[in-house]
């Protein structure tokens, strides 16, 4: 009597063979490990099916190839999700939702209230026939003779605020929030928080973001 192959479904394997002529899957005995001690291999018998048990998986070990290809659509949400949490400044815990802020000047009468920052950059400072206008024009403002007309820079970068001197001849001064004075003249790139205080020459402005 013929016997078919599990494995490639070969159909003339004689009922002698303990092996698939084509493929080599074992195709005698069909019993499994856990049914050896309801068929009654005892003793010898069962020494010598163990045996053929573990020959047929040296000789043929498995090839079947395993599929790597793990879904990632999970993983690619968490990374989207982590990466569009706004960014927090380490020394201050003000969450930066998003690159918009404003200046409020600290003066009565002012002849602007309010400047908005919705660009990476704005200069602070007063027009100039030569050099032209600038994006926060301090020009009226009590004080402003102390004010440059390229004093400072504004500007965003590494999801932070950031102040500098133009090269102004009175200086930029920084009251971080929380604080009572104002630190010295700075002289590097500083990171603005929102609520911080900033003294471009003699006229005072306040940092908040929008």
């Amino acid at each position: 009597m013929a016997i078919t192959c599990n494995v490639c479904y070969y159909d003339r394997n004689s009922d002698k063979n303990q092996f698939c002529e084509v493929c080599g899957s074992e195709i005698r005995p069909s019993m499994t490990l856990a049914e050896t001690p309801e068929k009654g291999l005892q003793g010898r018998e069962a020494e010598i099916f163990h045996k053929s048990i573990n020959q047929n998986i040296n000789n043929y070990p498995l090839t079947t190839s395993v599929s790597t290809d793990i879904p990632t659509s999970s993983l690619s949400n968490v990374v989207a999700q982590e990466t569009s949490l706004s960014p927090i400044n380490p020394s201050n815990p003000t969450i930066i939702t998003g690159t918009v802020a404003k200046l409020i000047p600290k003066q009565v009468g002012v002849p602007i209230p309010e400047f908005i920052i919705d660009s990476n950059n704005a200069i602070i400072g007063k027009f100039h026939p030569e050099l032209g206008p600038v994006e926060i024009d301090l020009d009226g403002f009590y004080g402003d003779d102390t004010v440059s007309s390229t004093h400072a820079e504004i500007y965003f970068e590494n999801n932070q605020w950031h102040i500098k001197d133009l090269g102004s001849s009175n200086g930029i001064y920084i009251k971080p929030t929380g604080k009572t004075r104002f630190g010295y003249r700075i002289n590097k790139s500083e990171i603005l928080n929102s609520g911080d205080e900033i003294a471009i020459g003699k006229i005072r402005l306040l940092f908040l973001l929008i």
